[in-house]
């Protein structure tokens, strides 16, 4: 055998009919830590493995001529060394080479464990992962219910508690919205009315402020009933409110005001029947929101004097 195939990286082997071996190269004896040769392929593997031999082998090479990576272990002292054996049969002999995997046992053991601890990473990630979601679903829902208190805080913060109404701030800030736009040039005109239940205190002092309530939620409701977006309708005190009306003519803004009056004055009440007096002007060039609302309310005491359930147009 040349210098050549001694040197192989593998173990090198002929085996006879019988399987008998009848050569191997230098790097099989380092393999079986041995100089001689052995008489029998066989008396080189473990019990196992002949029995396995026996099974798989011999007739694999007699039917295919051939064998590929057979998994085998040669015995040695004291413990035993797996192999992969690949076998040709070539003019009645069988020509086969040897390679050690005990490297590959450990390559494998270790990629099995490295195996098992990356889907042991990957459970404990997908569990993470689940967590994070859960933790996420519940910051979404939280934050829709803060978005949801802060909805209703803003609508708590704009509305009057009792009637529903818009409360007097929202009131001023559209007053004076509505009066920046007016005074600009062909900017929309708009009247203000200020409104008060005649006789209020009596309702309170005869029926008590609970039935007093009652009639101001009923009020609240009919004005809306009354008076249509987008006209503002707040209430800015104890008993008295404020409508702006949007309105281009002045009369019509008059006669919803009218309107609203006679429908309080005639309809049916479930608390207590009440009048209401109302005083009305329009925006005038140069108003300010003092001098506007001082007029309007002007025009509500006057309605007063003049016996009240009346609209006085200032």
């Amino acid at each position: 055998m040349d210098e050549q195939l001694d040197r192989a990286p593998c173990g090198f082997f002929v085996l006879n009919k019988d399987f008998e071996i009848i050569e191997m190269n230098q790097t099989l004896k380092n393999i079986l830590q041995t100089d001689n040769t052995p008489i029998h392929f066989q008396e080189l593997l473990t019990l196992p493995s002949r029995v396995y031999f026996q099974t798989y082998f011999l007739p694999a090479i007699s039917v295919y001529k051939q064998v590929r990576e057979m998994y085998l272990n040669f015995k040695l002292d004291k413990q035993s060394l797996p192999v992969l054996v690949n076998v040709n049969e070539h003019n009645g002999l069988y020509e086969g080479i040897i390679v050690k995997i005990k490297t590959r046992d450990e390559y494998e053991t270790q990629m099995l464990a490295a195996k098992k601890n990356a889907e042991r990473i990957q459970q404990e990630t997908d569990l993470a992962n689940e967590k994070l979601m859960a933790l996420l679903k519940d910051v979404e829902c939280k934050q829709r219910e803060l978005e949801e208190l802060n909805s209703d805080l803003q609508t708590l913060a704009a509305r009057d508690e009792l009637t529903g109404l818009c409360n007097r701030r929202v009131f001023r800030k559209d007053f004076a919205h509505a009066i920046m736009h007016a005074e600009k040039e062909n900017g929309p005109a708009f009247s203000l009315a200020i409104l008060d239940i005649d006789h209020f205190k009596k309702v309170n002092d005869q029926y008590g402020h609970a039935v007093g309530d009652e009639v101001l939620i009923e009020l609240a409701q009919k004005m809306e009933s009354i008076i249509p977006k987008p006209h503002l309708i707040s209430r800015i005190g104890g008993e008295e409110f404020a409508i702006i009306f949007y309105e281009e003519n002045a009369d019509k803004a008059v006669g919803l005001a009218e309107e609203l009056r006679q429908f309080v004055a005639q309809s049916k009440w479930e608390s207590v029947a009440i009048t209401i007096s109302v005083g009305i002007t329009r925006f005038r060039k140069g108003d300010s929101a003092n001098s506007l609302f001082t007029r309007a309310d002007d025009a509500l005491y006057e309605s007063k004097g003049n016996g009240r359930n009346r609209i006085t147009s200032l």
